[in-house]
Parts: C-alpha cells; structure tokens; sequence
C-alpha cells in the first residue's frame, strides 16, 4: 500500500444493564453505534471511556473496565484528506451509574443527531441491517459485528 495513512486509535464501551445495551443512535442516517471514541494525545483507555461516554450518552462510568475485544477498520477516507483511514478499536465491558446528565456533543455528532438508547442487540442488529452501507457511517458494520457476539454470549453480560 502506498499513499498517505489516517490512523485512528479508539476507545468503545459495552454497557449492559437489564439485557440491553447502552448504544448511541443517529437520527441522521438510524444506525446504532457503541458510545466511545478516538484518544486524545496522552490520554489513557479510561480516560477516553469516561470523557466519550459522558459526552455522548450522559452517563458517568464506574472506574471498573474489562476488555472486551478488539476491531481493525481499513476504508478510504471519506473526507478525502488522506488516501487511507485505518483505525483500531478496543472494546471494553463498562457500568454507568444509574443517573444521566446532559450530554455534550460535537461537530458531526450534533449534525447525526446522536442520542443514547437501551436497547437490546438484537433490536440494534435488525435496525442496522436495514440500513444501506453508508462510507459516512462506516462503523455500522464493525458495531454490527460486535453487537451480533454480544447476542451470541447475552448471558454472561
């Protein structure tokens, strides 16, 4: 591969309470997406959790995560600024308390008009699978994927 790279290292949370999911939906394009984002300069894991969960979802996590899993994405990059966009997302099992406060979206967030769900991984697979695949929503499928392991595993939230 020759070009120039965008390489992105991101940070999701899994949140179970009840058999649902804590999962961010886009009033824009209708995908479920998991709450979490990419790091900041020197930011540890925990840090990216908490600060992408509050923000997206208004709930403040537990300081107790568990890693879950990894994802490795490769695409063009749709703002056509680099040839390639390559970004590795680390999943971890988190738990929020129990109140939400406001949420703090910005920029493309706002535009998609995120808003956080229960829902179950089900709901959220049938959902994201009628959706056409979208390069503006890329991470439909990589959460799809993931959402369909949960499903295999619910039991052991």
């Amino acid at each position: 591969m020759s070009g120039t790279l965008l390489y992105r290292k991101a940070y999701r949370a899994i949140i179970w309470q009840e058999g649902k999911l804590l999962l961010v939906k886009s009033k824009k394009f209708g995908e479920y997406k998991f709450p979490g984002g990419g790091q900041n300069d020197h930011e540890r894991a925990f840090d990216v959790l908490k600060r992408e969960v509050a923000e997206e979802t208004g709930y403040r996590l537990y300081s107790k995560i568990l890693p879950f899993g990894s994802t490795m994405e490769y695409s063009n990059d749709v703002k056509q600024q680099f040839d390639y966009f390559q970004q590795y997302s680390l999943y971890y099992v988190c738990r929020v308390h129990e109140e939400a406060g406001p949420t703090a979206l910005e920029g493309y967030e706002i535009e998609y008009g995120y808003e956080p769900f229960w829902v179950s991984p089900e709901e959220a697979i049938a959902n994201n699978e009628k959706i056409p695949r979208n390069d503006w929503v890329s991470w439909k499928e990589r959460d799809t994927e993931v959402l369909k392991l949960l499903a295999e595993g619910r039991s052991k939230p």
